[in-house]
Parts: structure tokens; C-alpha cells; sequence
């Protein structure tokens, strides 16, 4: 089994809300979603949010479109990803972030291949 974890969060400092920003009507990281999920050789995405109030909008939004979410502390990324592995567990893990929304399915499968 191999996981996708996607980390995801509305308080960038540098652009904050970017991940829910429109690219063609939708947002970023559904884009985004839409291209990972065309890699063959991952089971499960999940994206690993904070347990902030703010972070709340995007969890709606994700939730909206069927994709897992786990949310953990924001100062602890670690946790997050060990959360989103206890709650969906696999043999193996992808670790994505929502701030790339050009990601290469063929290059995640490719990268499969080599480990």
C-alpha cells in the first residue's frame, strides 16, 4: 500500500489562502489532486492539515470533493504525518505539498519505481 500525503495549510506567510486560490474555476489544490491522482502507482491520498480555525475552510473544501483529510498541530509537521499514517495506514509514503500544482504524475511513478 502506498500513501500520498499532501501537506496543505491556509496560513502560508508568504501567500496566504494560496491552496484554495481559483486555477480554471477550481481551486489550486484540487488541480492539484486531479494531477497526482492520475499516478498509478498510489493507493490513497490523504491531505495532512492543521487543527487551526482557519485551516477549517479548507477541510470543508476538500471534504466537498471526497478527499481524506487528518488534521494535526500547525507547528508540528512531523505529527501531522505520523497522524495521517496511524489514521490510513500503508507500507510506504509519498510526502507532496499543495504549493506545486504542475506535479509530474509520470515523475511520483517513476520515483515509486526507483525506491
Amino acid at each position: 500500500m502506498i500513501l500520498a500525503i499532501l501537506q496543505a495549510r491556509m496560513s502560508s506567510t508568504r501567500l496566504p489562502g494560496k491552496v484554495l486560490m481559483p486555477i480554471l474555476r477550481e481551486p489550486m489544490i484540487v488541480r492539484q489532486i486531479e494531477r497526482i491522482s492520475r499516478a498509478r502507482r498510489i493507493d490513497r491520498l490523504v491531505v495532512a492539515t492543521s487543527d487551526q480555525p482557519g485551516d477549517d475552510v479548507l477541510e470543508a473544501a476538500l471534504r466537498r470533493e471526497g478527499i481524506a483529510v487528518h488534521r494535526g498541530p500547525l507547528d508540528n509537521v512531523l505529527a501531522r504525518f505520523i497522524g495521517a499514517l496511524d489514521a490510513h495506514p500503508a507500507d510506504h509514503v509519498v510526502r507532496l505539498t499543495a504549493d506545486c500544482p504542475l506535479t509530474d504524475p509520470g515523475l511520483i511513478d517513476a520515483t515509486i519505481d526507483l525506491h
